[in-house]
């Protein structure tokens, strides 16, 4: 039978690789449950005293090996526009110490489909070409009780052509089995909210 001294190494080694496992178990459950289409209401622009309008978030993944081993292509649409589109990128780096995931933006004025459903062009696509933001602002998932929740990183500002300022964001994505949830708040350079839908949003999946 092994000393309490010799049997320590192992102990620490079984710890070591249980926490490096753990990412790799959590991004398998996580892709398990992300991929669908949720449906609900949310303030139109995501103005707080914007009109409710129906909205579809679609969660598909994507083979686009020039952004990495796990894409999804997000999109939200409202009666069949597509009204913002995304691609994801999760780190799937053996020493991750979490589970991170990075954001492009595709320009929507582009798409006549989801880009899910036109390989052609997913394939043509170039991350350099597409807008994207700095590492500080990359999603960090972590288990929830009954899913799992991303959150945008608290250190996360960039500076938006649009607004013409920087943007300092704050973001939560909430899966669920049987639901999407999300908060977005863009705050300007003045500390007000520039877009904002006013807390958490459900969606249904579909």
């Amino acid at each position: 039978m092994p000393s309490p001294r010799s049997a320590l190494p192992f102990a620490l080694l079984l710890t070591a690789t249980a926490a490096h496992a753990a990412p790799e178990t959590e991004l398998a459950d996580l892709l398990k449950v992300l991929p669908g289409h949720y449906a609900g209401m949310a303030p139109k622009a995501f103005k707080p005293d914007g009109t409710m309008e129906r909205l579809v978030h679609s969660f598909t993944p994507i083979t686009a090996p020039q952004f990495g081993q796990t894409v999804f292509y997000y999109q939200i649409s409202k009666e069949g526009r597509i009204q913002q589109a995304k691609i994801f990128v999760f780190d799937t780096s053996p020493a991750r110490p979490a589970n991170t995931m990075r954001a492009f933006i595709l320009d929507t004025a582009t798409l006549t489909k989801p880009l899910s459903d036109d390989p052609a062009r997913i394939k043509a696509l170039d991350p350099a070409s597409l807008m994207t933001f700095p590492s500080t602002c990359d999603f960090t998932w972590t288990r929830t009780e009954t899913g799992f929740e991303g959150k945008s990183g608290p250190d996360c500002a960039y500076p938006s052509r649009a607004f013409n300022q920087t943007i300092t964001p704050s973001m939560t994505y909430r899966i669920h089995p049987d639901r999407f949830e999300m908060s977005e708040t863009l705050t300007g350079e003045d500390g007000r909210a520039i877009v904002s839908t006013g807390g958490l949003l459900t969606a249904s999946r579909q």
